[in-house]
């Protein structure tokens, strides 16, 4: 047993508790998104539109080996000491949830999972609301606090207008409590559920918000590893002059994302996790895989937003996954008519099947269809698409005689017709 002092609050509360810390058990284990819900894997490419029974979470895989579990003993020193590249979020050892509600009001319940609940929280001092996150120990177990102590590790390291927000955390013997950001407009996947597809205006407006946001987070090396529609909350949405619906969106669920050390090979990845239809072919693969697998999932969910059905869909699992490896696009519906090509052409560049050639999240954000440019004058997407124009120009006369005048060969000229 250790004993936890919490630090005090205000002038009138302090708290002190003894707790035990779960022990981390090793080899493979099944736990729902976030490490909140419990779920089994579905092998239906339709289970992006099932619900848990005893939830509002999609079923989520997530085969942890000795390389996620060690990424989460990592991750788990936020309980006992805050790191300098956090973010100064209250972290407070509480005696019981009646403690708690000195500071918040619990409020209406906004979803429910096997051992997990999301309610409404205001803020007594402030009359602020907030999303609380609360779960049980004793029925999550120690594998899926793990995951939990993951997404609060990773939450407290990141700010992004695109990111949903961590305010603070409790804990009791029996429960942990996340408050967080209130999205009152719930999940994407609900709105284009309702809506059915959404315009090309109102596309490119989310992609770049989502784009943003998988940008800085690759830029501080973590790696989501579970984006998808139910993952990305709405916390408003205005409607433009042209009658478009701009959504400002916030990426959520950090349960399975990872913090790796850089690009090189060393830090690839290994833990097959995810959502099936979502998934990048080098995880189904069973391949190393790097941060361009958030590439793959942008992609998805960039298509399902424009024509309202996922790019891959099968009857089985072996059809589903062996489409995903093709990596074939069909563009031949009726909607895809009224789709620019330049919008095309993004999503045939997230889709790629080979990662080294897929366009990064930096690039994503550069790319004319995305930055509004007219006219635009395409570039290569990678430094290997780069190489091969470079080679295939050579052959051009124009440029035979600019790297001739580099060279300052003055005798060098390109063939002319002599007659």
């Amino acid at each position: 047993m250790r004993e936890w002092t919490a630090h005090a609050r205000t002038a009138e509360t302090a708290a002190k508790v003894t707790a035990a810390r779960p022990a981390a058990k090793n080899g493979s284990f099944w736990a729902g998104g976030g490490g909140v819900f419990s779920c089994r894997y579905l092998s239906r490419p339709d289970a992006g539109a099932a619900h848990c029974a005893l939830g509002w979470k999609i079923p989520t895989l997530t085969m942890l080996n000795a390389e996620g579990l060690d990424s989460c003993r990592n991750m788990s020193q936020w309980s006992r000491s805050s790191s300098s590249a956090e973010n100064k979020i209250p972290h407070t050892r509480m005696d019981d949830e009646a403690a708690i509600q000195q500071f918040y009001t619990f409020g209406k319940k906004l979803g429910q999972g096997s051992f997990g609940v999301v309610i409404e929280a205001i803020h007594r001092a402030s009359g602020k609301k907030w999303a609380m996150k609360k779960v049980n120990r004793e029925k999550a177990g120690s594998s899926a606090v793990k995951l939990l102590e993951r997404e609060v590790s990773i939450l407290k390291r990141v700010k992004h207008n695109h990111i949903i927000h961590l305010e603070e955390v409790f804990e009791t013997p029996k429960r942990m409590y996340l408050v967080m950001e209130l999205c009152e407009s719930g999940e994407l996947r609900e709105m284009l559920h309702r809506k059915k597809l959404f315009s090309e205006v109102e596309t490119r407006h989310i992609i770049h918000s989502l784009g943003s946001a998988i940008a800085y987070l690759h830029k501080n090396d973590i790696v989501h590893r579970d984006l998808k529609l139910e993952n990305i909350l709405v916390k408003s949405k205005d409607i433009a002059d042209s009658e478009e619906m701009l959504l400002n969106i916030k990426v959520t669920d950090f349960g399975l994302a990872v913090q790796k050390g850089g690009v090189g090979s060393e830090n690839m990845l290994q833990a097959t996790c995810g959502t099936p239809i979502y998934m990048a072919p080098e995880i189904i693969n069973a391949h190393d895989y790097s941060q361009q697998c958030d590439i793959w999932s942008v992609g998805v969910i960039m298509y399902m937003l424009l024509c309202g059905n996922a790019p891959f869909i099968a009857n089985s699992e072996v059809e589903l996954f062996e489409q995903i490896r093709k990596g074939e696009l069909d563009f031949s519906d009726d909607v895809w008519h009224t789709v620019s090509t330049a919008a095309k052409d993004v999503l045939q560049r997230l889709l790629k099947v080979d990662p080294a050639h897929r366009i990064t999240a930096s690039e994503l954000l550069d790319d004319p269809w995305i930055t509004g440019e007219t006219n635009p004058v395409q570039r290569p997407t990678n430094v290997l698409e780069m190489m091969k124009e470079w080679r295939n120009d050579m052959d051009d006369d124009e440029h035979l005689d600019t790297l001739c005048s580099w060279k300052n060969v003055i005798f060098c000229q390109p063939w002319t017709d002599a007659g």
